[in-house]
């Protein structure tokens, strides 16, 4: 089954200047979407550099200090430090 084709010249023009301006919104949302991905890779990044900071202080004050100083939950600091490889010796 085939698409039956335009009769005019001026049906063409209106195909055409439609499929263009498909593929420019298409091409618009590619990019958009090549930003997101990038925007939240560093966000990403900067969640795991803010987890290792939180570890290291949890390693050197305890779970309770680190997360008055924070305002971070101890529970959420803890799961991080286990995460980490901290045994649990290390988290008091």
């Amino acid at each position: 089954m085939s698409e039956e084709l335009p009769v005019n010249d001026q049906a063409r023009a209106r195909l055409r200047e439609a499929q263009k301006s498909e593929a420019n919104a298409l091409r618009e949302v590619v990019g958009a979407q090549k930003a997101r991905q990038r925007l939240q890779d560093r966000l990403n990044q900067a969640n795991s550099e803010l987890d290792a900071k939180l570890v290291k202080l949890v390693e050197s004050s305890g779970v309770a200090r680190a997360a008055r100083l924070t305002g971070e939950a101890p529970r959420s600091l803890r799961e991080k430090a286990r995460a980490a490889g901290l045994k649990p010796s290390q988290l008091q």
